[in-house]
Formats: C-alpha cells, structure tokens, sequence
C-alpha cells in the first residue's frame, strides 16, 4: 500500500517536473535564440544604441531593452531567457530582475484585470512606474 502510494507520488512529481521543464523550454528557448539572432545580425547593437540614454538612467546598457520588452509582453521566462545572453553584472541582474518581477506579463495581465472590470490602462501604467521607480532607486542605491 505505502509502496505503491509513493510510486503515484513519484510519477506525479515526475509528470509535474516535465510540464513545467516543457513550458519552460517553450518560452525560454526561442527567446534566448531571438536575442542570439539579435546579436549575431548586428541589431542587438543598434537597438543598445538606440536605448542606452534611457536605460543608462536605470544602470543597464541598451541591449537590457531587449529582455524587458520580452518580458513586459511574453513573460518572466522569456525576459529571463534574453537575459542570460547579454552581459550583465550582478547589479545589473538584479535591477532588471526586479523590474520584471513588478512589471511582466502585460497583455495577458492586462486582460484580466479588464476582465474583473479594473481599468487596465492604469493598472498596467502603475506597473510600469512602479518597475521604472524600482530601477532608478535600486541604481542609486546598490
């Protein structure tokens, strides 16, 4: 009886471990290969160069506009994904993961809220500003 409790227990976790090892292989994977396409092309660098004033307010180089954008619209996973490409130091991993930790997931986000009859141009315009107040201050203070 215990035995075959812990089989279904471990078949479980198993089952469970691959769903999510799947969704994260599908959300993460193409991103880090846009970023590297992004890259290899030469458009990582004009797009760091057309962002670098901006994101230069923040502590992050141009090419930190990219995983944001990702994640602001696909998710957490895929702004993770873009970001083990770039180069970033430890401070600036940790201003952009926090960005996107208060700032992901927009529109499906963003439909929910309409959903529940927010009103989700400010609700997502209050994410973004928090996420931008929570890069300039972490910028200033790490």
């Amino acid at each position: 009886m215990f035995r075959e409790k812990l089989q279904r227990a471990v078949l479980r976790g198993i089952k469970n471990t691959l769903a999510v090892l799947w969704l994260l292989t599908k959300v993460m994977v193409p991103a880090t290969l846009i970023v590297t396409f992004l890259d290899i092309s030469g458009w990582l660098g004009y797009l760091s160069a057309w962002f670098s004033p901006f994101m230069g307010w923040l502590g992050l180089p141009g090419e930190a506009a990219v995983p944001l954008v990702a994640g602001n619209i696909s998710g957490l996973y895929a702004g993770a994904g873009a970001m083990t490409v770039i180069s970033l130091t430890a401070k600036q991993q940790l201003i952009l993961a926090a960005m996107l930790m208060l700032s992901h997931s927009l529109p499906q986000e963003g439909a929910i809220v309409a959903q529940a009859g927010g009103k989700t141009a400010m609700v997502i315009a209050m994410r973004i500003g928090t996420a931008l107040a929570t890069g300039l201050v972490l910028q200033w203070i790490i």
